[in-house]
């Protein structure tokens, strides 16, 4: 049977039948029903009682395509069972930073979860120049305690490969496989950019070789480096925020993967917002530089943070254990060493995906609004090429970046040579 989007009445009636969702709405003839699915992948509904507007859920369904491109980009429904299952364990180790779900339909492929009614978009409201002055706190919160719990560090061997055998989401890898890592760095028909990008900047992603070695690397660690379960889409259109509270949402692309990719992913993020806050922040006669020095403060508090707060759970688990990881003794400067020595590698990895994401947004399929909404295209292509210069750097240099403060140095210096140049 093709598939069918829901009316707003035929999924009142079926929330109707399920018992548990129709005592948290009520009655379905007092639904309002709005479909608000602007991403890549699903449908969402925002389900909302009319007589009492606390009572709300949000509904997500999986089509068996690919919704940016249509049916021409056939995809199996299953992908809605690994973001289920996703955010139930997302949620037992980070409860404060993930909505609930309510109700899953493993034969409808759909969830009814949490409506974060009172919260938006992180991404928009970087855009409009919002400060969150709980962000990176909670954000380095749930990286820690998501990327830790779910790792060799802390589970039992047998245990963790037994949750990655069920966790394989073979479908949803290859896009990223795809979009991220490969087509960004070739003429495929897939890559869409601005007319206004330099031929330059293009062909220095086709033919560089020492860029292309680095993202093929990355490329690898992604695909073969099952360290623990990913988010796998942590950008901030996946973070949903007000001032007192931080949610991550939307986890359809969660698989045992590097940790790095999860972090690597927000941070790429925060810099496309600091390079785009160039023409946000001018708007209407605007200074761009306060918020973006917030935004890089961000990027080294989230890191940071992450740091502590995950080195902090390993050094609690062995000594709880008495069996540090690398064997001997807990309290040995060798175990003090490898944590050193693999937080060393873990940012390494965490900016050489921020590199890739940042060109996979500048020339791939899908692209973040605060580039895509510079209406001068001269003006946008500028910073687009701001975005490149710091991602490769990025890429090439990431074992020479030893830690965060000298990736904000980078970013700024690559933005104030761009304003010298005006």
């Amino acid at each position: 049977m093709e598939f069918e989007a829901f009316t707003a009445s035929a999924l009142a009636d079926y929330l109707g039948g399920i018992a548990e969702v129709r005592d948290r709405l009520g009655d379905p003839a007092d639904l309002e029903i709005v479909e608000v699915g602007d991403g890549n992948l699903n449908f969402v509904y925002f389900v909302t009682n009319t007589k009492a507007r606390e009572r709300s859920v949000v509904v997500k369904q999986a089509p068996p395509f690919l919704r940016l491109v249509g049916k021409n980009w056939p995809l199996s429904c299953q992908r809605m069972d690994h973001e289920v299952a996703a955010l139930r364990r997302f949620g037992a180790l980070c409860p404060q930073h993930v909505p609930q779900v309510y109700h899953a339909d493993g034969k409808r492929f759909l969830m009814v979860m949490q409506h974060l009614s009172s919260h938006r978009i992180l991404r928009h409201g970087l855009m409009d120049g919002v400060t969150y002055p709980l962000m990176a706190e909670h954000l380095s919160t749930y990286l820690a305690q998501t990327l830790f719990f779910g790792s060799d560090l802390y589970l039992a061997p047998d245990i963790k490969k037994q949750a990655m055998s069920g966790a394989v989401n073979a479908e949803l890898c290859k896009i990223t496989e795809d979009l991220v890592f490969t087509f960004p760095f070739e003429d495929h028909p897939s890559n869409v950019y601005s007319p206004a990008l330099p031929k330059s900047a293009l062909e220095r992603l086709r033919t560089n070789d020492a860029l292309r070695m680095a993202a093929a690397d990355m490329k690898w660690a992604f695909m073969n480096h099952a360290e623990t379960l990913l988010h796998g889409d942590l950008h901030t259109g996946s973070i949903m925020v007000n001032e007192r509270e931080t949610y991550v949402i939307d986890p359809e692309f969660a698989f045992y993967g590097p940790m790095g990719f999860d972090i690597g992913a927000l941070i790429a993020n925060l810099l496309l917002a600091y390079f785009s806050r160039d023409y946000h922040g001018r708007l209407n006669g605007g200074d761009p530089a306060a918020y973006q020095e917030w935004l890089l403060d961000q990027t080294v508090r989230i890191w940071n943070g992450f740091s502590g707060k995950f080195l902090a759970l390993w050094r609690d688990h062995e000594s709880r254990s008495g069996r540090p990881f690398i064997g001997g003794s807990a309290d040995s400067r060798a175990v003090d060493a490898y944590r050193a020595h693999f937080m060393r590698r873990l940012l390494a990895d965490t900016l050489g995906f921020a590199g890739c994401k940042m060109i996979r947004r500048i020339v791939g399929m899908a692209k973040v609004a605060e580039i895509t909404r510079i209406p001068d295209a001269e003006l946008r292509a500028q910073i687009e090429v701001r975005a490149l210069r710091c991602a490769e750097a990025l890429l090439v240099q990431r074992t020479a970046l030893t830690d965060i403060e000298h990736v904000v140095l980078l970013a700024r210096d690559v933005e104030h040579d761009a304003i010298a140049q005006r």
